[in-house]
């Protein structure tokens, strides 16, 4: 996808340019300022307990409000969160939901900038935190989200897409929309990319989240904030010096689900359709299933994982192709067919 035109509107800073705002946005953060941080937990295991760690060695730990909302865990997460001595909150299980049990999290927030994290995303340095929250310097922004790092454990094919999306760049972003007529005339996939905004590590202005909260959305409340906001005028950065480690290894059945819901929420919000017909299911997947081989066996050095990921590769990529075609088919007849667990 071209994004030229994107580019044109959301121009990239030059490299001396860049080096002033940092030390700009340095010394803003360097004054004596608090910040909210939210993370919804659910048997977050060992990782969430070097999660804590590594926000307790931020430099602006003693400067954050850290708030965890928890939803039924059985594994300890409520006793590391206790021992690091941060407030936690309590929902029922059956009542999660991704966009109104942040949005209940906010609430409870008591300074202007509120941190959005998830359990398992590990600040890359001691000043991640830092540096997303320098973009709120400028009083027009309404949220920042960080760059999205793999696991250094992770296969080829992760570290590929990861490092390849959005949320994978190394250059830094604002966006801001030139107009409601402008916005319209994107096409679907345009307008998906212009209004990307990942909750995986993010920061909001809680004034602006006052008029324009969340919502009970079950996927994907970040994009369907950011709309939102963009149309309202509002900035949104994405600044990749703020980094996390953040990536998975999830069963095929896990895939299936996470690709159903996200493609059945681009269908109802951008009308974005990339598996319209079942003839098309068959070429989209023997078109990934070349792209993705072809990578294996180009940068997988080892003989064991390189075999495991060709046979994986075909289901995976098939679960793929017809989640995207599934979703759009069901949203067009408006079936409910809710999936949990994602």
């Amino acid at each position: 996808m071209d994004l030229a035109g994107l580019e044109s509107r959301s121009p990239h800073r030059g490299e001396a340019e860049r080096d002033a705002a940092a030390a700009i946005a340095t010394a803003a953060c360097a004054r004596d300022r608090t910040y909210s941080l939210v993370i919804p937990t659910k048997n977050g295991g060992p990782l969430f307990g070097q999660v804590l760690d590594r926000l307790r060695s931020q430099s602006l730990w003693r400067q954050l409000e850290v708030i965890i909302v928890d939803s039924g865990s059985t594994d300890g997460t409520l006793e590391v969160a206790a021992k690091a001595g941060v407030s936690v909150y309590k929902v029922e299980p059956a009542s999660f939901n991704h966009g109104a049990t942040r949005d209940y999290a906010i609430s409870l927030a008591t300074n202007e900038v509120v941190v959005l994290m998830v359990q398992d995303a590990l600040p890359r340095d001691d000043r991640t935190i830092e540096r997303l929250v320098a973009a709120f310097d400028d009083p027009t922004v309404a949220g920042a989200y960080a760059r999205q790092l793999p696991q250094p454990d992770a296969d080829v094919l992760t570290k590929r897409n990861l490092n390849g999306w959005l949320t994978g760049r190394t250059t830094r972003e604002v966006r801001q929309s030139s107009g409601s007529d402008w916005y319209e005339q994107l096409p679907a996939m345009e307008r998906y990319l212009f209004c990307n905004f990942d909750n995986v590590c993010s920061a909001i202005r809680k004034s602006i989240w006052q008029h324009e909260r969340f919502g009970r959305i079950d996927f994907g409340e970040d994009i369907d904030w950011a709309e939102r906001v963009l149309k309202r005028g509002y900035k949104i950065v994405y600044e990749p010096d703020a980094a996390v480690v953040h990536s998975h290894d999830r069963p095929l059945s896990y895939e299936y689900k996470r690709t159903y819901v996200c493609h059945r929420k681009l269908y109802r919000q951008f009308g974005l359709h990339l598996v319209p017909s079942r003839k098309g299911i068959g070429r989209a997947w023997l078109h990934s299933i070349g792209k993705d081989l072809a990578y294996v066996y180009h940068h997988e050095p080892h003989l064991r994982r390189r075999l495991g990921m060709t046979l994986k590769v075909p289901v995976l990529n098939l679960f793929g192709v017809y989640a995207q075609y599934r979703a759009v088919q069901d949203e067009l007849a408006g079936s409910e067919n809710k999936v949990g667990g994602v």
